[in-house]
């Protein structure tokens, strides 16, 4: 473990586009149905509302891992060779 060095991504960022995407399109639908609009005009709204809020999804998605993998895990990776395989701390 000790050549492994650098930058890690812990974070569980790959359903944050498609749950944004149907966030929006929930909201967009539930817009629709109160201003009647029609059945055709509001599949038209609902695939661009799909497809903006999965592109912001995407982008939002992008700037939180680079922003993760900016943060250095050196210490903690110098503490985790510090424990044994079974959790105890190793005397030096």
């Amino acid at each position: 473990m000790a050549e492994i060095h650098g930058k890690i991504n812990n974070l569980k960022t790959k359903m944050l586009p498609p749950l944004l995407m149907m966030l929006g399109g929930a909201v967009a639908l539930v817009m629709c149905l109160i201003r009647r609009v029609a059945f055709i005009k509001m599949l038209i709204i609902l695939l661009v509302s799909f497809f903006c809020f999965a592109v912001i999804g995407t982008v939002i998605k992008c700037i939180v891992d680079r922003f993760n993998m900016q943060n250095s895990y050196e210490d903690y990776l110098q503490e985790a060779e510090s424990f044994t395989d079974d959790g105890d701390l190793m005397e030096k």
